[in-house]
């Protein structure tokens, strides 16, 4: 695990539109604890989550297309574009598959936790935002982290 080595801790630490980028977000939430001053904060939103109708980013050419094709499929359609290097996962071209619960277990598992969360639906969508259709009905995750407290 890397550690901040930096001596200065944050107050606040901002992350927009990158946890489902990054390669080992759990890495990221230790590495964001290491940085952060004990009554410091993460602010952190990011989106379009995976079970968005366009989670897949780039991939998502018509809604839920991510969902319906295979990775492999996705990855030789997305290859085969002028000017893209040849791959074969979705990770290769920097999405880690996101979702909402995904990320809720991330920090249930880090040394951060929850002082504040959304998961804010879709607007058009907002009629069907809650269980069981939240995966799919989220347009991003908006929250607070904190250091864990001790029970």
């Amino acid at each position: 695990m890397q550690q901040w080595t930096g001596g200065a801790t944050a107050d606040v630490i901002v992350s927009l539109d990158s946890f489902e980028h990054f390669e080992d977000p759990a890495e990221i939430l230790r590495i964001m604890d290491s940085m952060l001053a004990p009554t410091g904060r993460v602010l952190a939103a990011f989106g379009p989550t995976w079970y968005h109708p366009y989670g897949g980013h780039l991939f998502s050419v018509f809604p839920w297309a991510h969902l319906l094709f295979s990775e492999a499929a996705m990855s030789q359609w997305r290859s085969s574009l002028p000017g893209k290097k040849p791959m074969t996962s979705l990770r290769q071209a920097g999405l880690n598959k996101m979702s909402v619960r995904r990320f809720e277990k991330l920090v249930a598992a880090s040394p951060l936790q929850f002082d504040a969360f959304e998961a804010v639906p879709i607007r058009r969508l907002r009629w069907a935002a809650g269980y069981p259709l939240r995966e799919f009905t989220t347009s991003i995750v908006r929250c607070q982290l904190v250091k864990r407290r001790a029970n």
